[in-house]
Formats: structure tokens, sequence, C-alpha cells
């Protein structure tokens, strides 16, 4: 009784809407049925109970509750309907008027055909069933009006779920909506607040040599390279800009986007400031994905920015290591020969930054101090060769297990340079860690 009891509950939060109703209706078949009328006692109860018990699993198997309990009350209506209760008749009705709002169109019309054709059947006479035409009429009738009625519930379920389905796009169209006005007002700010900024730095520098008589060479080519790297960050101003502005997000397609075949001119722009850098790039290069190229020249950017401000004087080497399943980048810099008092330096979100990129392309990140005063920014970002690419490749794709080796080595070191860092650090309280 109790596994009974819990399959017609299981698909029921609150199951005192069927259950209860088909536990009331069978009860009062059951009391009901067969007292008079041509159908045998026992028989009567049987069909008056299967013509109203299975309402309890009709949202569960709505087909085999549905018929059962229309084929039951039909056995009442062809051969005894005088045995027929008002239970059974109230658990018929209810079994009709379920038909559009639990089956699909064919079986729903099929079960009002049959029902209506029970009911003409029953004119027939069989097993001494005799009833006035008008008992046959209102049954008729009562078969079309609970098929009314559950149509309409039909139609009312299928209007709410079309508004609320209006709703949640309307909706979504107001989130997107909002968030591109809050997208616009950024890049309006970014526009307004730095773009001015950066531009009159670019203006200055390319016009100070003419307005500064005498100027040496290398004040001409700092100033020259000041204005360059000005005008840079002015293209990738209107780059972030853009995709602001965009209303999804999505990158525009004309926008020019840093690669790693860019980090050449990158360290050359940066050794010509006085920052001894070198690159070196191992294992077979190959095309890799924009998002993983940009990432790989935004690392080597931050990390060289942040080792001309906070370890001026320092050598930076850059390696990049290609394998079949991604590409590792690795740059280091040695400790500062300028001494500078703890804390000068002021923290940013670079770091922060890149370790979002790196995430956001499911790669591994790491940044910190090694043992001898200097700093390591190390990532390894998965870009995997597929179809074809890697048949064409087999050099890089048994390569992919010693890179992923050589990363797993490389984090452990990290990890213990910067334990040892931390350790000297009370040693060397004036040496900056990059």
């Amino acid at each position: 009784m109790e596994r009974v009891l819990a399959l017609i509950a299981a698909d029921y939060r609150r199951p005192v809407g069927p259950v209860v109703i088909a536990v009331v209706l069978a009860t009062a078949a059951g009391l009901g049925s067969g007292r008079t009328g041509p159908m045998h006692p026992g028989l009567a109860v049987l069909l008056g109970v299967l013509g109203t018990a299975p309402l309890a699993v009709i949202r569960r198997y709505p087909r085999l509750a549905i018929g059962m309990v229309l084929a039951s009350n039909a056995a009442f209506i062809v051969f005894g309907r005088l045995s027929w209760s008002v239970a059974a008749v109230a658990g018929w009705l209810v079994a009709l008027a379920a038909c559009p709002a639990m089956l699909t169109r064919r079986p729903a019309l099929l079960a009002v055909v049959l029902s209506e054709g029970a009911v003409l059947l029953g004119t027939a006479g069989l097993n001494g069933n005799m009833t006035p035409w008008d008992a046959t009429a209102a049954e008729g009738l009562a078969v079309i009006a609970a098929w009314g009625a559950g149509e309409m519930f039909r139609a009312r379920r299928q209007s709410a779920a079309e508004r609320a389905e209006a709703a949640e796009r309307m909706r979504h169209l107001s989130e997107r909506d909002a968030v591109a006005r809050e997208r616009a007002a950024i890049a309006r700010e970014l526009h307004d607040v730095v773009a001015h900024h950066v531009s009159m730095i670019a203006v200055r520098a390319a016009t100070a040599p003419f307005a500064v008589p005498g100027l040496a060479d290398p004040g001409r080519a700092a100033f020259a390279e000041i204005a360059d790297e000005a005008r840079a960050a002015l293209t990738e101003l209107r780059v972030v800009l853009g995709v602001l502005r965009a209303p999804d997000g999505s990158e525009p397609e004309a926008a020019p986007q840093p690669t790693i075949a860019d980090l050449d001119a990158l360290v050359d722009r940066v050794s010509s400031t006085g920052t001894s850098a070198s690159m070196s790039v191992s294992g077979p290069v190959r095309q890799l994905p924009a998002s993983v190229e940009l990432c790989c020249y935004r690392i080597v950017q931050e990390a060289l920015t942040n080792a001309r401000r906070h370890a001026p004087g320092s050598t930076v080497r850059i390696e990049l290591s290609y394998s079949g399943a991604g590409i590792g980048v690795l740059v280091s810099n040695g400790p500062s020969a300028w001494l500078r008092e703890p804390g000068s330096g002021s923290r940013g979100f670079g770091l922060t930054g890149l370790r979002e990129r790196v995430a956001m392309l499911r790669g591994q990140f790491r940044a910190g101090p090694d043992s001898v005063g200097g700093f390591v920014v190390s990532a390894v970002l998965p870009a995997p060769l597929q179809g074809p690419a890697a048949a064409a490749h087999p050099a890089i794709t048994a390569s992919a297990s010693e890179t992923a080796h050589a990363g797993q080595e490389a984090a452990r070191t990290l990890s213990a340079c910067r334990s040892a860092h931390v350790g000297q650090a009370a040693a060397r309280p004036l040496r900056d860690g990059g």
C-alpha cells in the first residue's frame, strides 16, 4: 500500500487534487453502483471503481487513466445505464474534459468520437438497456460540453504560457537595452576622460622637439617614442570603445587587435627605452585562435610595463613555447639595479586583469617573486589542434604531454621561489621584487 501511495503521489507537489477527487469518487461509485438496473451488482461496483479510481494518476499516465475511465463508463452506457452511479458519471465527465488538456489532438478527438459512439450504441437496447431519448440526448450534449470546457481550459493555459514567454522576451530585451545604455555611458566616460588626455600627450610629444631649440637627438627620439606610444594607446582605446558601444558586446570586425606577431615590435620599443629585453620561441610555430594570441600579447605587455615601472634597469626575458596543447608564456625579470624605498610603487589591477583573461580561456596563470629578487609571470593557454590539423602535425601532438609536464615543473619552481623570497624578505627590506 505504501508503494502504491508513493507511486500515486510521486508527481505531485501537493497531492490534494486528482488523488482526493479519485478517492472520493471511487468510494461513492463503489457504494452506489449496481443497486438497480440489469447489470450484476459486483460487475457494476468493479466498473464504477475502474471508472473513477484511475483519475488519481491522470497527470502521470494521462492516456492510460483516461482510456480506462472512458471504457468503464462506456460499458455502463451500452449495457446498463440504470446501474450507472452519479459518481461514475462525474468521473466520466472529468475524463472527457481532460482529453484536450492532457492528450494530443488526434487521441483527444478519437476519445470524443468513441464516447459519442457509445452513447448512440446505448440506444440499441443491449442487455435490456432501455432508456428514453432525452437521456441519450443529454449524454450526447454532456460529451460536447465537457469537451468544450477542456478545450477552453487548454486555450487559456496556452495563452498564459504565451503571455509568460512574451513577458520573458520583453524582460530580456529590457535588460539588454539597459546593459547597452550602461556600456554606452562607460564608453562616453572613457572617451571624455582618457581619450582627451592621451590625445594631448600625443600632440605635445610630437610638437615638443620644435618648441625646444637645440634639442639633442636622444631627446627627439624620446619625444617621438612618447608620441608613438600615445597614438598606439588611442588606437587600442578606440577598439575598447567600439566593443563597449556594440549592442551585444561583440568585437567590431574592423577593429585591429595585436597578435603574437606584434611582440617583436613591442620588445624593440621597450629595448629602445634602455630596458634590456629579449624573446625566444620554442616549438613548432602555428596560428592560434585570436583570443589566445591577444591574451599572449597582453601578458607580455603587462609584464614589460611592470618591469620598467617596478624594476628599472633589470633584464627581461620572454619565452614562448608552442605545443599541440596550446602555448606557454614566461616573462621574468632580474632584480632592479636601482635601490628604491619599500612600497614606493603603487599597486594596480594589471595582474588581476591578466588572471581574469587567462581564466576565461581556461588556462593557468601564476605570478610572483623568484629566489634572486626578480619577478616571474607565467601562463599556459590551451589551444589544442583539432581534426586534420592534428594529424598533419604529429610532432606538435607528440610534444603536448612534454609541454604539460614542463608547465607543472615551472609552476612548482615558481611556488618554491615565492616561498624562498618570503623567507628572505626580512633580510632585504630595500630590494624591490619586480
